[in-house]
């Protein structure tokens, strides 16, 4: 874990069109208090405040007023951060903000590349949705629930524009889509930076909350659960056949098991076709419980797979 606590943390923030995203970063590298590196496509197309920006160098990399790092343009994510860290003055923590309604995977798989992994460590997804259109956005675009689904924190803007009805029913909707999300309402991306960060939603630390078994339109989520240990060739052949082998119906997976001949619990995720195993803190006589979010899943074919592990 020391090794662990060396890496830089580094956190994805996406969202729908006109969410708030970018004044959500905006307000973050403003308020927390930390040296920050951020990543985006261009200035103009993600609009970072102007009076941050002090200089472009010749890497590419901008120096804002207040000490963070910009990366601008850049086309190979894992160069721009080893450039952003590989700095006399490294960033404390590193934001990369999407555009649009970008797809979130192809960051978090280059983050935990076994490569990457040496130096960064995925902070968390950060999703950020409008209180007010929700429902009618998600009913236009199917595909933005999908986004949600990834999300390890959901940041449910524009709060002061919605009526206390509005944002209840978004919020049960985001905790419908995705019950692995901390959803925080707010107005104007005004929230405590450690709400956000330091969520380490890919350490062995993280605890599941409760049994699911939820569906929406477009996708659903499910909650399988063993209490023997579980057997590491059958675990194996499991993440192959009904985890990773599936990317296009299971977006996410997330818990422990208890597999035979470790000594501590495992923590098990998944993103589409990526996948990291870590022993954790957890004894290993504890029930194995892994919470799946997909769509168009037969959640009785997963159970009996998982009880024949």
């Amino acid at each position: 874990m020391a090794e662990a606590q060396k890496r830089t943390p580094v956190s994805v923030v996406g969202g729908f069109l006109g969410a708030g995203k970018t004044t959500l970063v905006n307000h973050l590298i403003q308020t927390a208090k930390r040296r920050f590196g951020i990543i985006v496509n261009e200035f103009g197309e993600t609009g970072i405040d102007g009076s941050l920006i002090e200089n472009v160098d010749a890497d590419g990399i901008a120096e804002l007023a207040n000490g963070c790092l910009c990366c601008v343009g850049r086309e190979d994510l894992v160069s721009a951060l080893f450039r952003l860290v590989d700095r006399k003055e490294r960033p404390e923590h590193i934001l990369i903000e999407l555009s649009g309604l970008a797809d979130p995977v192809p960051v978090a798989q280059a983050i935990l590349d076994p490569f990457a992994r040496t130096r960064f460590e995925l902070d968390g997804i950060i999703g950020v949705a409008d209180a007010r259109n929700l429902e009618r956005t998600l009913g236009e675009v199917p595909e933005g629930a999908v986004q949600l689904a990834y999300a390890s924190a959901v940041v449910l803007n524009k709060t002061d524009l919605a009526s206390p009805p509005q944002v209840a029913e978004a919020r049960a909707l985001v905790q419908r889509i995705n019950p692995l999300a901390r959803v925080y309402p707010t107005a104007k991306g005004r929230l405590a930076p450690e709400l956000l960060l330091g969520h380490r939603s890919f350490h062995p630390d993280w605890t599941p909350q409760g049994h699911h078994h939820l569906h929406t339109p477009h996708l659903q989520t499910f909650t399988l659960k063993a209490t023997r240990p579980l057997e590491r060739q059958r675990v194996n052949a499991f993440i192959d056949r009904y985890l990773i082998g599936r990317p296009d119906a299971v977006l996410r997976a997330k818990g422990y098991l208890s597999v035979r001949g470790f000594k501590r619990q495992i923590l098990l995720q998944t993103v589409r076709e990526i996948f990291s195993l870590e022993e954790s803190s957890r004894p290993a006589e504890a029930p194995s419980e892994l919470v799946v979010i997909g769509r168009g899943l037969d959640r009785r074919e997963y159970e009996e797979a998982f009880q024949e592990l």
